[in-house]
């Protein structure tokens, strides 16, 4: 009886084994085809837009999650949510603005410090009480650069004496433009001050006093 009772053991475990083994295999081939359509649409998308990160590096500054993951190739460690060990991650097309202030010696030109500026970012001029663009300046209209703090820097001369008389009253309303992410940043105000110089805010950085197209 004991023996009969042995055999019937040995085989139920033996079932269980079989029975488990396709879906530890299964759960292995979802895995590894999720890692392979990750992968191809990594590399079909742009590579400095889009990333997949294991969650030891940490999420790269100026980029935003897009998916929580588990993969086999990431290590267990400093886990995202406390359970997933990668990240698909996208770039942040927001361009940011931190400070800005009037600037040139006759304080009729506009510097904007920030960060994410995209190589043709451009800004936009409203007044401080209408929604009306009053002014746009791109390309050769302003100058642009990152400073010695690793800060994006644009710089620009208002044109119109619309603008001017309305940055020396009211201030004006700035926004800066990345036009391949189609992304601003909030509007900041700005206002000429009294005098000559640089207006508040201490200029954009020690090595530019600002540059003035």
């Amino acid at each position: 009886m004991k023996n009969i009772f042995k055999i019937l053991l040995l085989l139920l475990l033996l079932v269980g084994a079989i029975s488990c083994q396709p879906e530890e295999d299964q759960l292995l081939e979802e895995n590894l085809i999720l890692e392979e359509q990750l992968e191809l649409e990594s590399s079909e998308k742009n590579n400095a837009d889009f990333r997949i990160v294991c969650s030891i590096e940490g999420i790269p500054p100026g980029y935003v999650v897009e998916e929580y993951l588990t993969l086999g190739n990431c290590p267990n460690y400093n886990l995202f949510l406390g359970r997933y060990n990668a990240a698909f991650v996208s770039r942040d097309g927001t361009p940011k603005i931190s400070r800005a202030g009037a600037g040139c010696d006759d304080n009729y030109c506009i510097w904007i410090v920030g960060s994410n500026f995209e190589d043709n970012a451009y800004v936009d001029v409203r007044t401080t009480t209408g929604s009306n663009i009053i002014g746009t300046y791109r390309g050769s209209d302003r100058v642009q650069y990152v400073n010695a703090q690793g800060q994006d820097v644009i710089t620009l001369r208002l044109r119109s004496q619309l603008e001017r008389n309305e940055f020396a009253s009211r201030g004006l309303r700035i926004w800066v433009v990345n036009p391949e992410a189609r992304k601003w940043a909030d509007g900041r105000t700005v206002r000429r001050p009294g005098g000559s110089g640089n207006g508040d805010d201490g200029g954009p950085g020690d090595d530019c006093n600002p540059i003035c197209p």
